[in-house]
């Protein structure tokens, strides 16, 4: 057997160690000379221990020189790897040996992104602290709190909120925190946002609020939650409704009487019921109205 095809067997070995988390292996087959390799997937030891949790493999990986940035086929490094399954220690453990903190993979999402999405607060709570960026932005324009307020994990919400995430920060078709919280029916979040100020009012690229987003979805609670808070319920999308068109429009019953009842969709109805009667007092006066040639004869 060659050198080449000894140091492929214990490369691929290295892998398998590094997977099942066999620290005193991962030594003996580094001293003998392994060499990174790679899975089908891109992916060295160090992705698959700091995926598996295995803290001890990661630390002997990491002195022994291996990249902590290499980025696998889905452009993940190993922090995106700890993030997916929320091993804090290894994250822990790979900030402190100063991993870039804001890589973006295929779907530019940051270690950050993919924590916040699961939800694992301790996680979000370490990547804050070490700085990363929590306005960075994935191809969907998706802050880290919009994936956050999407799953409804409160805590982490908190968490990037204190940490300066905005949450009126629009992501690739209009949509706000409010408006992706509103559409996945997550009160706790939605209260989260109003007690940090947001704005109850802002319009996505189809120009629904997310109170229309509510009426649209039947979600009777947020729309209550948000009327208390202030929302306008008379304003127009870009189809010209307003919440109330949308709750009808959709046969949502319900919502509908509860946004009826709310005090300026009923002064917002009578100004259109007023207004639909005077355009039609001068559409009859200009009918009964004698043209001015008729007068002249």
């Amino acid at each position: 057997m060659s050198q080449q095809d000894v140091a492929a067997v214990l490369s691929e070995r290295l892998l398998v160690a590094a997977y099942k988390g066999q620290a005193d292996n991962v030594v003996q087959l580094i001293n003998k000379g392994a060499k990174v390799a790679v899975t089908k997937h891109g992916r060295t030891a160090l992705h698959l221990a700091a995926n598996k949790g295995h803290v001890n493999v990661v630390h002997i990986l990491v002195k022994a020189g291996c990249d902590l940035d290499i980025q696998d086929d889905g452009n993940q490094t190993a922090l995106h790897r700890a993030a997916v399954v929320g091993n804090s220690e290894v994250l822990a453990l790979l900030i402190q040996e100063g991993c870039a903190l804001d890589r973006q993979d295929k779907d530019g999402n940051t270690a950050l992104h993919e924590a916040s999405w699961h939800g694992f607060s301790q996680s979000v709570k370490l990547l804050v602290k070490a700085g990363a960026n929590v306005l960075a932005k994935n191809k969907a324009g998706n802050t880290p709190l919009h994936l956050a307020c999407q799953n409804g994990h409160s805590q982490s919400c908190r968490i990037l909120l204190l940490a300066g995430s905005r949450a009126d920060l629009k992501n690739n078709v209009g949509d706000t925190c409010l408006h992706v919280a509103a559409r996945y029916n997550h009160l706790s979040v939605i209260r989260i946002l109003l007690s940090a100020f947001c704005s109850v009012n802002e319009k996505n690229q189809a120009g629904d609020t997310p109170l229309h987003v509510a009426a649209a979805l039947n979600h009777r609670k947020v729309i209550k939650v948000l009327l208390e808070a202030g929302a306008d319920a008379t304003l127009l999308n870009n189809a010209g409704q307003i919440a109330l068109d949308t709750a009808r429009h959709h046969n949502n019953s319900d919502v509908a009487l509860l946004l009826t009842k709310a005090p300026q969709v009923l002064r917002f109805s009578r100004g259109r019921s007023l207004r639909k009667k005077r355009e039609k007092l001068k559409e009859e006066r200009r009918a009964q109205s004698v043209p001015r040639e008729e007068l002249g004869e």
